[in-house]
């Protein structure tokens, strides 16, 4: 039953036909061999009615399928607005707890109002429960039969294997009863509290509201324009309104007969359960029900004995909570006849908090360690150069993944790195790398990034799996220079030898069009040669570790650049408009929000710039910003190019702060001599004063 919530309408028709097919080849072949008298028990008349009803009350909940999912995506759009009034602006969409109560809000909105749940959820869930149970208890007792006479004389060819038929028969019956039974409980915890309440103008209003309101729109729709004779046309519509009034007063009469077969099912069941001695599943029932009351009642004997206090251990931990719920509360997705019970409340915080807890984890431990050197952003803005001029003007935009891969490469390939530092910040990329391409992916709407993102693909695949960068071997390359100038010069050459050979073979559309590999080539001939230049300014007396430390404080940036982009795909993915898919996205985005916890309190530390998420997903807009503003760049802090870290962490040299005072001692000296120059020529004159007024 569920699963017609997740159909559409003509998925639904096409079941629902396959079904009465079977059920009405079932019920002509019962009746036959009844008064036949093949089948003796004239029970199996009652089996085949409850089986006629059960296809009744399914194609009675398939008609309200599309009226409940309009009637829901309503009250869902009214709440999203309401969250959306509340719009998280500058350092609130780092703050985790500002993100999860709105997360918590969307999951109880895309739980509540999934389609198939609420199938789960309505009163017909009772009255199929109640056919399950029946049959279950009524092939109970043959089952016990066949136990006990296992030498029983069948007239039958298929001998000792009607046995096994009918044990698996009686098998899958009681799979089908458990799952009913969650169901039925379910539909309980959002039915119970209303059964009081239950009145006839609840019920009319009900009713007219989205039980029968498909019926009444087809009712009010104009014949078929196919047919041209009026008299034709007044038939058809005569006849038409005639079936879906019949319809209607169906629906109507199987509605009220559900509500009433809910508290007839609580104690039927129960005591059919009881009388045919079905222990197994009656203990599955209490254990459900008292699942909590039993852990509760463990943990309140835990405390007791280690004598331990709950104000003393959580203080205040039930204001918190029922403060939680009723935030929670007021986004709840209900039907008119239905009410949320405050245990329901309890369990969506539980599973929502343990969500979390899964997420965090899976918190990526190396790129949070890398992060810790990132300051600023200056990195994003330092390592590609506009001196640089580039081989070949394309139109495609640079990305975050590709300019990570590109630089990747180049550090893999540095001389004289020890290979424990080179891994550890390979893991801390190849765990960035993931949440880098999540970004690009959720918030590049336009496409504007896809073959820069495909060509990223392409590189970070050889970095991370073969190290190379194309046609280099990155490994090689480190054994074989002697410095890091030599090993970015060699791939400033490659990137060159690549570019300049691609306008000689290029077609019509290759401009528009480029390869992977020029994208590539690209990418490393304007990083590697601004790179270059930054070496000539400030790297030349630096030696290789202190090289790799700065690269790696450059990647840093770029991640925690790229990274601040994490809120806003977490609220996209809770923010889904196919409501079949809400409750997956929801859950991504809960699980996604425990990872990358860690992350966002970084973030916290540092200023964020004010750009849009049209904006904040291209790196161009990135440089553009921070060309124009002081925005990452600390005057207190050095920057990643100042700054030259070693392996310890403790050693700190500022190679351009040297030079500057290296040039300033001569000055400072000549300046020093002119002074002293000047103040004794003052001095001379001084005295010839003095000895003039003397005389």
């Amino acid at each position: 039953m569920p699963s017609l919530g997740s159909m559409s309408d003509r998925d639904i028709l096409v079941n629902l036909t396959a079904l009465g097919s079977l059920i009405v080849t079932l019920t002509v072949n019962v009746i036959i061999q009844v008064f036949t008298g093949v089948i003796e028990e004239h029970f199996q008349g009652v089996i085949v009615f409850m089986n006629i009803y059960a296809l009744i009350v399914l194609s009675s909940s398939a008609l309200t399928v599309f009226t409940s999912k309009m009637y829901l995506e309503d009250k869902y759009k009214e709440l999203r607005t309401l969250i959306s009034a509340e719009e998280l602006q500058g350092g609130e969409l780092m703050d985790f707890d500002k993100l999860k109560s709105r997360v918590k809000k969307y999951w109880v909105m895309a739980e509540t109002g999934n389609p198939q749940f609420v199938m789960a959820r309505s009163e017909a869930s009772g009255a199929l429960f109640l056919i399950c149970a029946i049959s279950y208890s009524y092939n109970a007792g043959y089952a016990t039969m066949l136990l006990e006479q296992s030498k029983l004389n069948i007239d039958s060819s298929y001998k000792c294997s009607v046995y096994f038929v009918f044990l698996t028969q009686y098998v899958g019956m009681a799979f089908c009863t458990v799952m009913s039974l969650g169901r039925f409980l379910v539909a309980l915890l959002h039915a119970v509290r209303n059964i009081r309440k239950c009145t006839i103008s609840s019920i009319s209003s009900e009713i007219k509201n989205y039980r029968i309101e498909r019926l009444v729109e087809w009712k009010k729709r104009l014949p078929p324009l196919q047919v041209r004779g009026q008299k034709c046309r007044k038939i058809i519509y005569h006849i038409r309104n005639l079936l879906l009034n019949i319809c209607i007063g169906s629906q109507i009469v199987i509605v009220i007969t559900n509500k009433l077969l809910l508290p007839i099912s609580i104690f039927g069941s129960l005591c059919l359960l009881m009388l045919y001695q079905v222990i197994p599943l009656s203990f599955v029932l209490f254990i459900g029900i008292l699942r909590k009351r039993i852990i509760r009642c463990f943990v309140m004997l835990k405390k007791f004995f280690l004598r331990e206090s709950e104000d003393l251990i959580i203080p205040n931990e039930r204001e918190h909570i029922l403060g939680y719920e009723q935030d929670i509360g007021e986004f709840v997705l209900l039907l008119e006849s239905e009410a949320i019970q405050d245990g329901y409340l309890k369990f969506v915080n539980t599973s929502i908090n343990s969500c979390i807890k899964m997420g965090a984890k899976r918190q990526p431990r190396y790129l949070m360690e890398l992060m810790e050197n990132s300051t600023s952003f200056e990195g994003v803005l330092k390592f590609e150069s506009d001196q640089v001029s580039p081989i070949i003007r394309t139109k495609h935009l640079n990305s975050w993944s590709l300019s990570v891969a590109t630089l990747t490469s180049i550090i893999e390939a540095l001389p004289n790195i020890q290979n424990e530092k080179r891994n550890q910040l390979l893991k801390s990329v190849i765990e960035g790398f993931r949440y880098v391409r999540l970004i690009e992916k959720n918030l590049d709407v336009y496409k504007k990034l896809e073959s820069s993102t495909s060509a990223a693909e392409f590189a970070w695949v050889l970095v991370e799996l073969r190290h190379k960068w194309l046609d280099m071997d990155l490994q090689k390359i480190s054994r074989v220079s002697n410095s890091c100038k030599e090993t970015l010069q060699k791939l400033a050459n490659r990137s060159e030898e690549i570019l300049t050979e691609f306008p000689s073979r290029m077609n019509e559309n290759a401009w528009e069009n480029l390869p992977e590999n020029i994208i590539i080539a690209n990418s490393m001939h304007k990083i590697s040669h601004s790179l270059l230049l930054v070496y000539e300014e400030s790297y030349h007396s630096a030696s290789d570790t202190q090289v790799f430390e700065r690269l790696s404080v450059i990647v840093a940036d770029i991640f925690a650049a790229c990274l601040s982009n994490l809120p806003h795909v977490i609220l996209k993915k809770c923010n889904n408009n196919v409501i079949e898919e809400r409750e997956k996205s929801i859950r991504e985005a809960t699980h996604l929000l425990g990872e990358t916890q860690g992350i966002l309190k970084a973030l916290q530390k540092l200023e964020i710039p004010n750009l849009s998420p049209e904006q904040s997903i291209y790196i161009d807009e990135w440089r553009t910003l921070l060309k124009h503003t002081d925005h990452g760049i600390s005057d207190s802090t050095p920057s990643s190019e100042n700054i030259v870290t070693a392996s310890s962490g403790e050693v700190h040299l500022g190679i351009q702060e040297l030079c500057a005072s290296a040039k300033a001692e001569p000055l400072e000296m000549d300046e020093g001599n002119t002074e002293c120059h000047e103040s004794g020529e003052m001095a001379e004159k001084s005295r010839e004063e003095k000895e003039n007024s003397q005389e």
